[in-house]
């Protein structure tokens, strides 16, 4: 979770969705339900039952992280050459905070942040999911050299005993739903290719799901190849129970520990 755990690369490309058309008469209805079916694959369900971890449940909060892709991807070594430039608001992960059990041991946060499942269980292996969600998955998150699917999936999930696929899939929606927010569109169409002021990003995110709770997110800066200061992340923290209601009615919170070092003012690039 912490910026000093350097975050894997991967290079593996996955195959894009085929669309079949079948020569001969058109049929709309047939064509419409085969796009459903496809988009149910891949798409997490407009509603679901918030997240429930079968072990170490007893964590305070999750964090959800997204990455501003044209920031992320030009900083810290980049993307691979692959990555999809039509994704701007990327994911990142969802991360819960320490468990009962190593706040008891004495184990810190930033010692949480650097090593989680690690302290309980190292699988090395991925997710298993349904060969549509991963390819949507892909398709969302950054391409790195090492895959940060994998590396999420080792580090925050499989300790906690989630259902995978409810997981990646909740991970989908909610980011799903900021991007199509108002804050979502204040970042692409309104801040994006310009230099904003850190307040302004901040009440945008506020007005946008009516909190009070402006540490709900914390904002994630780091240069870019030409020195600038630029967006990289957006770090938002919510109540354990608020999954399946995120981002509205109550579901969000005051991080706990202040990372934002974003500064006064930074750059929301586009892509290059």
């Amino acid at each position: 979770m912490a910026s000093s755990v350097s975050h894997p690369r991967s290079s593996r490309r996955l195959a894009a969705v085929p669309g079949a058309l079948v020569p001969g008469a058109l049929v709309p209805g047939a064509l419409a339900l085969g796009a459903l079916v496809l988009g149910a694959l891949a798409a997490p369900p407009a509603s679901a039952a918030p997240l429930s971890p079968a072990r170490h449940g007893d964590f305070g909060h999750y964090t959800f992280a997204l990455t501003w892709q044209p920031g992320f991807c030009s900083t810290d070594g980049g993307c691979l050459r692959d990555q999809p430039r039509d994704v701007l608001i990327g994911l990142h992960g969802l991360w819960a905070s320490r468990p009962r059990s190593l706040i008891d041991r004495g184990v810190s946060a930033p010692q949480w942040w650097h090593r989680g499942c690690d302290y309980y269980h190292h699988s090395g292996r991925a997710p298993r999911l349904p060969p549509a969600m991963l390819r949507r998955l892909h398709h969302l998150m950054p391409h790195l050299r090492h895959g940060l699917l994998r590396h999420e999936y080792d580090k925050h999930v499989q300790c906690f005993g989630f259902d995978t696929r409810a997981f990646f899939a909740t991970e989908m929606r909610m980011r799903r739903r900021v991007a199509h927010s108002a804050f979502g569109r204040y970042l692409t169409a309104t801040a994006r290719g310009h230099e904003v002021r850190h307040a302004d990003v901040s009440r945008a995110f506020m007005r946008a799901f009516a909190t009070g709770q402006a540490r709900a997110l914390q904002l994630r800066c780091a240069r870019d190849r030409r020195g600038r200061e630029v967006l990289t992340q957006l770090w938002i923290t919510l109540h354990t129970d608020a999954t399946a209601r995120f981002p509205r009615d109550g579901a969000l919170m005051s991080a706990p520990i202040a990372q934002d070092d974003c500064p006064g003012r930074f750059r929301v690039p586009r892509w290059r």
